[in-house]
């Protein structure tokens, strides 16, 4: 992409705005596709709101007039308009479509749940941008898709199609109740819902609940997990074979990936397939084989009784473009 793209009138902001980290970019519109640049990362401790830091980027990019403008945080979307916002819990940042609009100078912002992001990008990504999980399957072209991923929450969203239009229905999927499979995996909530309460499936399925999930096994072993233990250091571990509590840790976290990857694409009727996306599943890929577990998480996706044939036919991907989040906003603020 060429260092004046910004300077155009056809160039669209977007953000993927974060509990540590902004991505800031601007894209164009192409013919067969849309260009991302690079994103610009900003630490959101080190700006007071998402105006200083907007501003500060734009103001780098040579203040380029904007045809669009869209912006994804973790979180559900409240209010409409000009008036919707995203209250984020892990981050100070109050993230709005009229600081948005104001400061990008654009009239129709999109502000947009992250998954829901994820999920616009879908149909703009390339078989390259993929990594199927298991053997391939066909996906039905204009049936619904799901998505799901873990990072610092477990986010959900799916896509649905209808009168050619692309209709995300983002969710609050990571907050469901998570179900055993087995007698292993009841006594592990067992012991979670004895010290939380409720027991999410982001309780595990997330950063935090790598950390969560050893602690749980560690304790149900008789051992004392270490305080200062941090998500890469347990998939590290599981991949060196060094700490039978994090082999176990891992595969317990694929194994419960793909039951709740099931009963998305259950409720949803996910023909036109499941795709993974967040930090964690694409960064364990990216770390070489052997760490994420396709079979279990395969062999639990289909693990739901009469419907296991069904579902044998639904594909999975790992979504394995690191700004696709920033594509879908693309997508977003062309159509806006």
């Amino acid at each position: 992409m060429t260092a004046d793209m910004g300077r155009t009138d056809n160039s669209l902001l977007v953000a993927d705005i974060g509990g540590t980290n902004a991505r800031f970019s601007l894209a164009r519109v192409k013919a067969g596709g849309i260009d991302v640049a690079s994103p610009t990362i900003y630490r959101t401790a080190d700006y007071p709101g998402l105006e200083t830091a907007l501003a500060h980027f734009l103001d780098n990019a040579g203040r380029p007039t904007l045809a669009g403008a869209a912006v994804c945080a973790a979180g559900p979307v409240e209010g409409k308009g000009n008036a919707a916002y995203i209250s984020m819990t892990n981050s100070r940042w109050n993230v709005t479509a009229e600081a948005l609009a104001r400061v990008a100078g654009v009239e129709r912002p999109r502000l947009m749940n992250d998954f829901a992001a994820l999920a616009l990008s879908i149909p703009g990504l390339e078989a390259s941008d993929l990594s199927p999980v298991g053997p391939a399957r066909e996906a039905l072209a204009g049936e619904p898709v799901g998505i799901l991923g873990a990072g610092t929450g477990l986010g959900v969203a799916s896509l649905v199609f209808g009168a050619g239009e692309e209709v995300v229905v983002p969710g609050e999927g990571g907050h469901v109740d998570l179900a055993a499979g087995n007698d292993r995996e009841a006594a592990v909530i067992a012991w979670l819902r004895a010290r939380y309460g409720h027991v999410s499936v982001e309780r595990v399925l997330s950063g935090p609940g790598l950390v969560t999930l050893y602690g749980a096994l560690a304790a149900l072993s008789g051992k004392e997990a270490d305080p200062a233990l941090t998500p890469p250091d347990i998939a590290e571990r599981a991949r060196r074979g060094t700490c039978d509590i994090a082999s176990e840790t891992v595969q317990l976290f694929c194994g419960w990936l793909g039951a709740v990857a099931g009963d998305l694409a259950l409720t949803i009727g996910a023909r036109g397939g499941i795709y993974i996306g967040g930090g964690i599943v694409p960064s364990w890929l990216a770390g070489g084989p052997g760490l994420f577990s396709e079979e279990i998480f395969r062999a639990r996706f289909e693990a739901k009784g009469r419907f296991s044939a069904w579902l044998s036919r639904i594909p999975v991907h790992v979504i394995c473009r690191k700004d696709a989040a920033l594509l879908g906003l693309a997508r977003a603020a062309r159509d806006a």
